[in-house]
């Protein structure tokens, strides 16, 4: 399977769930993208706590970085905005824009989105499934 990591799921790694390395050791295929990676960063600058800050980068340059990062293209925004328009004007869920463009990119390659996030990525129309879910323990 063509896996395609959403920003959830990385957190899941980067606060140290054992899951997330048992999971990423069973993919042949597995990637993000690069508005997920600006997704993640955003997040590790917003934290006050510098060792948090610290863990979060340093999770960013050991395990993030050395994952293929997919971009999206010119007609993925055009698609997202409709997908995501479309799921929130019809209540099925309330996608962000960055979900909405790494879904298009998922479309565009036939991944499947590694999120905890299940209602919304089901809203914009893209295989997905919670990798975490199904581990022991889970």
């Amino acid at each position: 399977m063509r896996w395609l990591i959403d920003s959830d799921v990385l957190i899941e790694g980067e606060r140290g769930n054992p899951d997330f390395n048992a999971w990423l050791a069973t993919c042949e295929e597995v990637a993000t993208a690069d508005i997920v990676r600006a997704e993640f960063l955003l997040g590790v600058h917003l934290v006050l706590d510098q060792v948090k800050r610290g863990r979060g980068e340093r999770f960013y340059s050991e395990k993030i970085t050395r994952l293929a990062s997919l971009p999206n293209e010119t007609a993925d925004y055009e698609l997202a905005a409709k997908l995501a328009g479309e799921a929130r004007r019809t209540g099925q869920g309330k996608p962000s824009l960055p979900d909405a463009l790494l879904a298009a990119i998922a479309i565009r390659t036939g991944a499947t989105v590694a999120t905890r996030n299940l209602k919304d990525f089901q809203a914009l129309g893209c295989d997905c499934k919670n990798p975490l879910a199904n581990l022991p323990g889970q």
